[in-house]
């Protein structure tokens, strides 16, 4: 299931669609990585703790027909109707407890992650009075729902335990009671141990119906967490659908390939996927050779252009075209390049950072002098030998090529973008779009360049 899900997840710009432009889920990663294997454990689980209950009580009710006749069973079977009848009013919603348990937990895991991610600046402002003020009260929200749930779950299983496990013994008594003075011409230990036999007949039996009824907990949290999976997989199912309709040659009529291989804005409308107009009727032209410089103010919308140029928007108004990919349409790295502000630091080597999206498995000596020029461009190159291992006597052991760090966190800012601009020189596309990716120098400026 899993696979399939995380099939679904990585065709096309899906798991885009899911954080950015589709609100149906705000918690696929906790779906992915704990509900599943949760859903799959607990399906296990409820087809052996069904059988058995449901084995043993026809097997009892079996027997007890062939000892005393129909009229033990109707009174039996209409014990546990009625039993079943009234429990229903008082057993708690487990499905809809277990949805939003899950809901809170990930509201108090989110609080938790956004201070992983920005923990240096809390620290610096002193802001952790603040910060635990915030998981204090996502933990009391889940804590509160924790504690009304368990309280639901005691009535019911209070309930349960005289009507299911205490009650009964009433009625096995009466059952043998009833055998004794049908069977007078019976010999005393025949009536005793047939006695015995239907007592302890009716136990089981009425233990098994009361398994059979406690399983109405496991069973509303397995629902629970089938919604929240199947959510997911339709969720997933629906965008991916949309996604290839939207990057099937020739779907798009609004977004298409250039014939001159420049990039051309026709009227087109940018609308953010919350409804905001960023920009109406535009229109312009960018050939090679001949950059443009686009300004203005934060959240005026000049990151949009590259998002509506990449597919990633809907184009609402107007058509855009620009060099692509023949066959798919599609843009691809020696088409456009995108220099970001914070470029995207890949798991993996050094030398990964330089050529992501692609991975060179198999280096030479002449692709390693290739990629130390790029750092050389971008004025880096002592990273190569800062993350080096050498012996005691300064001896390269293992290249800093091959070193693998977590590299959003040892590199600084400036050193980042340098790594992004490093790429896009060893990728030499024919257009480059940089969204201020020279912020962390000084004397940078609030533009996007597309050139």
């Amino acid at each position: 299931m899993t696979k399939y899900m995380m099939d679904k997840y990585f065709h096309h710009n899906t798991f885009y669609d899911v954080k950015n432009q589709d609100n149906r889920i705000t918690d696929p990663e906790e779906r992915f990585t704990e509900q599943i294997e949760q859903l799959s454990v607990s399906l296990t689980d409820l087809w052996t703790n069904l059988l058995r209950p449901a084995f043993d009580i026809s097997f009892n009710l079996v027997m007890l027909y062939r000892v005393m006749g129909s009229k033990a069973i109707g009174g039996m079977a209409g014990y546990m109707c009625a039993a079943a009848g009234v429990l229903r009013f008082i057993v708690p919603n487990f499905r809809e407890n277990i949805r939003k348990q899950f809901k809170l937990e990930g509201r108090f895991r989110f609080v938790h992650t956004r201070l992983v991610t920005h923990t240096e600046s809390v620290a610096f402002f002193g802001g952790d009075d603040v910060e635990k003020e915030v998981c204090d009260g996502r933990l009391d929200e889940l804590a509160s729902h924790v504690q009304k749930t368990q309280l639901q779950s005691l009535r019911f299983n209070v309930f349960n335990n005289f009507m299911v496990r205490q009650t009964p013994d009433l009625a096995a008594f009466s059952l043998r009671m009833y055998f004794a003075m049908a069977m007078k011409v019976a010999g005393g230990s025949q009536i005793a141990s047939t006695g015995e036999y239907i007592q302890q007949t009716v136990m089981r039996t009425f233990k098994s119906f009361g398994d059979a009824f406690e399983l109405q907990e496991t069973i509303g949290n397995f629902v629970g967490t089938l919604e929240n999976v199947t959510d997911l997989m339709y969720v997933l199912e629906d965008l991916s659908e949309k996604q290839t309709n939207r990057q099937g040659k020739g779907s798009n009529t609004r977004l298409g390939r250039s014939s001159d291989g420049s990039i051309e804005f026709r009227a087109v409308d940018i609308v953010a996927p919350g409804g905001t107009c960023c920009a109406n009727n535009l229109t312009f032209k960018v050939e090679k050779n001949k950059p443009l410089i686009v300004t203005g103010p934060n959240a005026s919308g000049k990151s949009s252009l590259f998002r509506m140029l990449g597919g990633l928007w809907k184009i609402p108004a107007g058509t855009i075209e620009r060099p692509c990919d023949e066959r798919t349409e599609q843009i691809t790295p020696e088409d456009v390049f995108l220099v970001p502000q914070k470029p995207y630091s890949v798991r993996g080597t050094l030398a990964d950072q330089i050529t992501y999206p692609k991975k060179i498995t198999t280096r030479t000596e002449q692709d390693d002098t290739e990629l130390f020029k790029q750092l050389e461009m971008v004025e880096i190159e002592y990273l190569v030998d800062r993350y080096a291992k050498k012996d005691e006597e300064g001896h390269v052991v293992t290249s800093g090529w091959d070193a693998v760090m977590k590299w959003e966190d040892v590199l600084s800012l400036g050193e980042q973008q340098r790594i992004g601009c490093a790429r896009l020189f060893y990728c030499n596309p024919d257009f480059a779009i940089l969204d201020e990716c020279t912020s962390g120098k000084e004397g940078s400026t609030d533009v996007v360049v597309v050139c």
